[in-house]
């Protein structure tokens, strides 16, 4: 289903282009019917005045499939609110926890809720996704298959061709017809290097249900705490001390060990004048993405370091391109630009194969 927004002073999305916003659906919860879609749909339904999970000025939220207007769901409240989670900005974390749970008024009974499912999301399940792009007259279906489970993201393929735009809030079905979470956005393959998208897993849905306090509790950013480990008991044991967190599977679910987070801690010591230090960092973040990002910033640490040769032996067991040249060929990245987060190309695999510094 589509979901279409107002609010009382007559505002609606952040852009008059917008006719709705993301993809909706109902949950059955056993005791309940809920509806459900992205928190991340509230960037663009929203008033100018809103930056927190927050719709107490909401006149009228709407959820129907696309150009059936009369088997329509009636929005009543938003049962995880909080005025506390800020939506914008550096403070925003709320992709973490990307649903937004309501209560129903009213729903008309040719829409079916999903029923949840708990247990185990297994690698290499194949699942299913159903949502209303703004590019397609109505609502599709795409199959799909999980590559990667890390605390609540479910990573799983990207089907070729799609134009992801509105899918955002789509169910994550199971292959017996069991709700397994909901669709948040584009990722990518982090061992592979490909494109992906990822999805939020009912973990928090749970938590909505069972009424914890406090709900909304951002993940502790990893690059806090090794930048404090090595400041204090050194290099050597921050990065062991990394690794032993990264390895266990529930820490995942306490700790943001994004590439961003990686990367940020390896940043740090750039600042502080420690290109040796952060290059260990980098290399970490290197093993973990198979991304541009880590890379680009591994080669301008070795340059900062003073190591004008390329060392082969960090990168070659993730880097296969053709044979080593003093030429540099014309499809190298800029190895001083450090923003690029795309996967490996098979360009920048022969650039930095083939490019010694």
């Amino acid at each position: 289903m589509i979901n279409e927004v107002w609010y009382r002073n007559g505002e609606r999305y952040v852009h008059s282009s917008f006719e709705y916003v993301t993809t909706g659906f109902l949950i059955d919860t056993g005791t309940d019917t809920l509806a459900a879609t992205v928190k991340h749909s509230l960037w663009v339904a929203k008033t100018k005045a809103m930056n927190t999970v927050d719709l107490r000025h909401l006149q009228r939220w709407i959820m129907h499939p696309k150009g059936v207007l009369k088997d329509s769901v009636v929005i009543d409240y938003l049962i995880n609110t909080d005025t506390t989670e800020v939506l914008n900005g550096n403070e925003s974390t709320i992709t973490q926890r990307d649903w937004l749970v309501f209560k129903t008024r009213f729903r008309s009974p040719a829409i079916q809720p999903l029923k949840p499912r708990y247990t185990r999301i297994e690698v290499g399940e194949t699942i299913y996704f159903t949502g209303c792009p703004y590019s397609e007259k109505s609502c599709v279906t795409h199959e799909a298959r999980v590559i990667e489970t890390e605390g609540n993201r479910i990573i799983f393929t990207r089907p070729e061709n799609l134009n992801l735009g509105g899918f955002s809030g789509s169910p994550l079905i199971d292959k017996d017809g069991y709700l397994i979470g909901i669709l948040g956005g584009s990722s990518f393959d982090r061992k592979r290097g490909e494109p992906a998208l990822y999805g939020i897993s009912n973990r928090y849905l749970q938590d909505v249900l069972r009424h914890k306090k406090p709900l909304n509790v951002p993940l502790i950013p990893i690059d806090i705490i090794t930048t404090s480990v090595i400041s204090r008991k050194g290099l050597k044991a921050g990065v062991k001390d990394l690794r032993e967190r990264m390895a266990v599977d529930s820490l995942h679910y306490r700790y943001d060990f994004s590439m961003e987070k990686l990367n940020s801690a390896g940043d740090y010591f750039i600042e502080q004048k420690k290109p040796k230090w952060a290059i260990e960092l980098y290399k970490v973040s290197a093993e973990q993405f198979r991304a541009t990002a880590p890379y680009l910033k591994l080669a301008n640490a070795y340059i900062l370091a003073g190591k004008r040769k390329w060392p082969g032996k960090p990168i070659a067991r993730f880097l296969h391109g053709g044979p080593t040249t003093k030429k540099r060929p014309r499809d190298c990245v800029n190895l001083n630009d450090t923003t690029n987060v795309s996967p490996i190309t098979n360009n920048h695999q022969k650039c930095f194969k083939r490019f010694r510094m």
